[in-house]
């Protein structure tokens, strides 16, 4: 019932801040995105077979074409193209409608939820374009840590994020999102995806999913519905900035009903405080035992990330560093859990508009539930950043 609610509520919002647009609007075509391109030195214990130095980039191209009507409606869309990760094949993984007026803005389409897009947790401006785990891409033999002697933690967790991300957003999916406008700081916002593992011109209807009988975990889940809210403001030089949520939703069975699995319950929370060029700042995400197996023989723990951070902006240059930790069940075999740490300074300099250079360095250690994937590492990256 919640879902058509969402959804109504969206189509009234529109209804309402619409009116009669009598004038053809004149479309703007922006064009703009990202790009890095970093190399990384590793020292780890389990490194069988792994070289030490590897070379990673990627290349994002946004293109948001948008106009306005005469009674102030403003609408569009945008597609976010990107060099795919592991080949040399183009994807998007941003294609969706937006309106907005004084009632906020609502997407329809291909996005990230509201909480992942608004997130509050440890600052760093001294990574790039908002990822907290850039170092986790180099601690497994081809950067997931599920092959060779790169045994490193599995640092994946079910929808994609690592063990470490501090956001409770498990999909990219095609979805409603709402916007609220900013009120005394104040914003609000919903979301609601019918289908977690649909996207684009797919229309999946399957009320169930066949799972594999020795699954321990499923990434899939269906009517996710999600509520958040955040603050930005200043008081007398201090800045506050602080957020949180709550993501609730189906997990997928097996049709023979012998695999069911935790339903998505996850919640998060955060804060950063700056002044004069400090800031600090932290979050808790809590992922519960979502999307874990319930089954005789297979053993559930608790998820959950804590994050927390400082940073320094001095003109063109950022200092800064952290502590991560993510636990989740490790081995659904075996009684216990997986547990990884992340201890990280980091440094970056914009040499000019939209260039910068970076580096960091990362001791990341993983103890498991299974004694023989216990292992940890010295990762040092270097990169330069292109946003345009």
């Amino acid at each position: 019932m919640n879902r058509y609610l969402l959804a109504g509520c969206a189509a009234v919002a529109l209804a309402m801040g619409s009116g009669a647009a009598n004038a053809q609007a004149k479309f703007e075509v922006k064009v703009g995105g990202d790009a890095y391109f970093e190399g990384g030195y590793v020292d780890q214990d389990n490194d069988t077979n792994l070289r030490s130095v590897e070379f990673r980039n990627r290349f994002r191209l946004n293109i948001v074409p948008s106009a306005k009507a005469d009674n102030g409606l403003e609408y569009g869309g945008r597609i976010r193209i990107r060099s795919n990760s592991t080949t040399r094949n183009m994807d998007a993984d941003r294609a969706y409608i937006f309106v907005q007026g004084t009632f906020g803005q609502v997407r329809m389409g291909v996005s990230n939820s509201f909480n992942d897009e608004t997130v509050v947790s440890r600052p760093i401006d001294y990574l790039p374009f908002g990822l907290y785990d850039q170092a986790l891409n180099y601690v497994g033999a081809n950067g997931t840590g599920v092959a060779g002697g790169g045994t490193m933690a599995g640092v994946n967790r079910f929808g994609g994020g690592s063990i470490v991300w501090p956001s409770i957003v498990p999909d990219t999916a095609t979805k409603i999102v709402y916007f609220s406008p900013r009120f005394a700081g104040f914003q609000l916002g919903a979301s609601y995806t019918p289908n977690g593992n649909s996207w684009n011109t797919d229309s999946d209807r399957n009320e169930r999913a066949v799972i594999a009988a020795t699954g321990a975990i499923t990434p899939y889940f269906q009517d996710e519905l999600e509520i958040g809210v955040n603050y930005n403001g200043s008081f007398g030089g201090v800045t506050v900035k602080g957020g949180a949520g709550y993501m609730w939703g189906e997990a997928t069975e097996s049709t023979t009903g012998a695999n069911n699995f935790k339903n998505l319950n996850a919640w998060q929370a955060g804060l950063q405080v700056g002044y004069a060029g400090f800031v600090v700042g932290g979050s808790y995400t809590d992922f519960g035992k979502s999307g874990q197996r319930q089954a005789l023989g297979f053993f559930n723990e608790n998820s959950h990330v804590w994050q927390l951070g400082a940073q320094y902006t001095m003109g063109p240059i950022v200092v800064g560093g952290g502590w991560s930790y993510g636990q989740d069940q490790g081995s659904a075999s075996v009684i216990g859990k997986r547990k990884v740490n992340v201890y990280e300074i980091g440094a970056s300099y914009t040499v000019a508009p939209g260039l910068a250079v970076q580096a960091q360095y990362d001791y990341v250690k993983s103890d498991s539930d299974v004694n023989a994937l216990d292992d940890k590492a010295n990762v040092v990256v270097l990169r330069t950043t292109l946003a345009f």
